[in-house]
């Protein structure tokens, strides 16, 4: 059975069912200055931080989006959050069953994350010293700074720390860390998503619900055969 001091959750995906709204914000703001951005742009850089997405997209449509636009990403996504947002299906649930110690890793800022988590109502699983943002760091995932930061502060050893991500961003960041990576399938993103990228990246274990991963942590019933207790 494998055996943790504690779980790193990634919040965007993962605790909340956010991408696809937040893809849509991102669309509409880049629409509004004139540049079309693609759903298959924005999904290959889910899970790095705003700068590195930013500059992604620059490369891929070669415009740069003025920065008078910026401030317009944060308050479309706040609105579709404040209207749309809700946990993963069965988070609550795991969360309610789980007393490990935990705490949240987001390349997200810490208003979005902190807003994500209490417009959800799972904030209440998370003390706020227990919530970490990519903006803690020099550099985003997929390094391993924001991990590594996190688990520091947490007091958990980077080899027993579980790590739960659903970008390969954040698992190729989880096992240059040393930690052991968990892939996440459950989002509405990542519906018809196989996984095969996250596996390529170094996730011990793919999942695509709440309970598959309970009971991969507990070593018991089926489970991925990438997984290595």
């Amino acid at each position: 059975m494998a055996r943790f001091d504690g779980i790193i959750f990634d919040c965007d995906g993962v605790l909340v069912d956010s991408e696809v709204l937040a893809r849509r914000a991102m669309q509409s703001v880049y629409r509004q200055a004139g540049i079309e951005v693609t759903a298959e742009m924005v999904n290959a850089m889910v899970g790095m931080k705003m700068a590195d997405i930013l500059r992604g997209i620059e490369a891929r449509t070669g415009r740069s989006l003025a920065a008078d636009y910026h401030p317009r990403f944060w308050t479309e996504t706040k609105a579709l959050f404040n209207a749309e947002l809700a946990p993963t299906p069965g988070v609550v649930a795991f969360l309610e069953a789980s007393d490990l110690p935990r705490c949240v890793a987001s390349s997200s800022d810490h208003e979005r994350i902190r807003h994500s988590l209490r417009v959800t109502g799972l904030d209440r699983f998370f003390r706020d010293e227990a919530i970490f943002s990519s903006h803690d760091v020099k550099r985003g995932k997929p390094e391993p700074d924001l991990v590594l930061h996190a688990a520091a502060r947490m007091g958990f050893d980077p080899a027993r720390s579980l790590v739960i991500e659903d970008s390969r961003f954040g698992i190729l960041g989880a096992k240059s860390a040393g930690m052991v990576a968990y892939g996440f399938l459950g989002g509405a993103h990542l519906l018809a998503n196989t996984g095969d990228a996250l596996r390529e990246a170094g996730a011990d274990f793919v999942a695509r619900t709440w309970d598959e991963i309970a009971a991969a942590m507990a070593g018991r019933g089926s489970v991925d055969p990438a997984f290595k207790p």
